[in-house]
């Protein structure tokens, strides 16, 4: 009797220090931490393009503490709950290529559009930007580079011929030009050097390795057939690719690179072994596209894709009107129409062929380049594009968010996932099904905060007013 008495407190004895030594293993052992917030909904994995169901987002100092199933996440009983039942929480959107001005910047973030790439502005435009209330993340290039003859001057612009800041486009005629207008601007402290269409190879080449070994991205555009890419643009996509530029804006020198390579870039049909060469060629750099495809949808197909249900268009669109009437005169022509049904032709032979050889897509609008498209909500118009030229909606979606991050090298964009950054998007319906739902914008997060939609349209509304409207 004693003998078992003793044998079951020795038991127990050992049954409280295994349960000691699993404590820090069990969650009931350490109370759920409190969070800002809780959004509970369908959750969007950005990385695998699937989407979880009962899944929730904890959010707490501007960061996302937890992303996935409802049931792995965890928080406190005071935590703040958003159940948005069966709607879709995406990544907030990231636009790779806009021209942004400070009246509109804040049609972005309640767009869902909480990143945006800005591709040639003044540096002090691009302070103004960012210093305006409500605009989004703004990763900048500052001024342009580009040659002697560029269609953005009048006059030459030579650094040190005005403040650095004032100058948009910086003109470069040398490897020596080059060099000193790429330090100079990294000095000041640009995300990304931009080159365009009128730069002299060798100078092009020169700005392309003065960025890489101060560790700045490239981006370039070398023109279509509607623009110059086929008349006095003297750098085709493929040399640009091969001399280690990260981004290729509108596929900009391809149709150049296509006429180099014999082929007509103007004929009804196009040369099938041509097009995979350069593609298998394009591939083999390790560059990523951003080929603005609304862009060529709109100026080849005026309308094609129209603002119905787009964010913000009630409150846009008048402003934007009087641009679009005279974009819509110049797309009259035949020349123009000729043109721009070339760019979109190649680019619907192109992107396919470029996804199956797994060239990274990037999703950029090009606003305001193109008519019947707004600020913010033209990405909108973008995914519905690239789905148009074969993606699935995942993919498009890829493009705007992980796909987009990874281009950035920003790994903290771009996903719903532990250490990310707050940026949601709660959309109603399913874009998975129909890309066009991602208009549907209920709710945004941008760093960690909600954003009051119907404030931040009015905003936008005022800016727009006192700017008195345009591009």
């Amino acid at each position: 009797m004693i003998r078992n008495k003793r044998l079951g407190l020795a038991l127990r004895a050992w049954c409280l220090v295994a349960a000691l030594l699993a404590c820090p293993l069990l969650p009931a052992c350490h109370p759920a931490p409190r969070a800002d917030a809780v959004l509970l909904g369908r959750v969007f994995d950005a990385r695998t393009g699937t989407v979880i169901g009962q899944g929730a987002v904890v959010v707490a100092g501007g960061r996302i503490r937890c992303a996935g199933k409802k049931a792995d996440c965890r928080w406190s009983a005071d935590t703040p709950v958003r159940d948005h039942g069966d709607r879709l929480l995406l990544p907030g959107l990231i636009d790779l290529h806009v021209h942004a001005r400070p009246y509109y910047i804040g049609a972005f973030v309640p767009s869902g559009v909480t990143t945006v790439r800005d591709a040639n502005n003044t540096l002090d435009t691009v302070a103004q930007l960012r210093a305006q209330p409500g605009a989004p993340r703004i990763v900048a290039t500052g001024p342009l580079l580009d040659g002697e003859r560029s269609v953005l001057a009048t006059e030459p612009s030579l650094l040190g011929s005005a403040p650095l800041e004032t100058l948009m486009p910086v003109t470069v005629r040398d490897e020596a030009e080059a060099r000193a207008a790429v330090e100079a601007l990294a000095v000041a402290g640009v995300d990304w050097i931009k080159l365009y269409e009128q730069l002299p190879p060798e100078a092009f080449v020169a700005a392309v390795q003065a960025a890489r070994g101060l560790g700045i991205p490239v981006m370039a555009d070398l023109g279509v057939a509607l623009t110059r890419g086929l008349d006095t643009a003297q750098v085709d996509a493929m040399q640009a690719a091969d001399a280690g530029i990260s981004t290729l804006e509108h596929l900009g020198g391809l149709a150049l690179a296509y006429r180099r390579m014999g082929g007509d870039p103007f004929a009804e049909t196009l040369d099938e072994e041509l097009l995979d060469a350069l593609t298998d060629r394009l591939a083999a750099t390790g560059v990523s596209v951003v080929p603005t495809a609304a862009n060529a949808f709109q100026f080849a197909r005026p309308g094609a894709l129209t603002t119905d249900g787009l964010p913000g268009a009630d409150r846009l669109v008048p402003f934007f009107q009087g641009h679009w009437q005279q974009l819509a005169g110049i797309l009259g022509s035949e020349s123009v129409k000729r043109r721009s049904a070339t760019d979109l032709r190649l680019l619907q032979a192109t992107l396919p062929r470029l996804l199956a050889r797994n060239v990274r897509i990037g999703a950029g609008s090009d606003l305001p380049a193109a008519p019947w498209m707004l600020p913010g909500a033209a990405l909108h118009q973008e995914l519905q594009a690239l789905v148009g030229l074969g993606m699935t909606p995942a993919q498009a979606l890829k493009a705007a968010t992980s796909d987009a991050a990874d281009i950035l090298g920003r790994p903290d964009l771009g996903r719903l996932e532990a250490g990310a950054r707050a940026d949601i998007v709660v959309v109603e319906g399913d874009p998975l099904a129909d890309i066009t739902r991602t208009r549907n914008v209920v709710e945004v997060w941008f760093d960690g905060r909600p954003v009051a939609l119907v404030e931040a349209w009015d905003a936008v509304g005022a800016a727009m007013a006192q700017a008195g409207g345009g591009n």
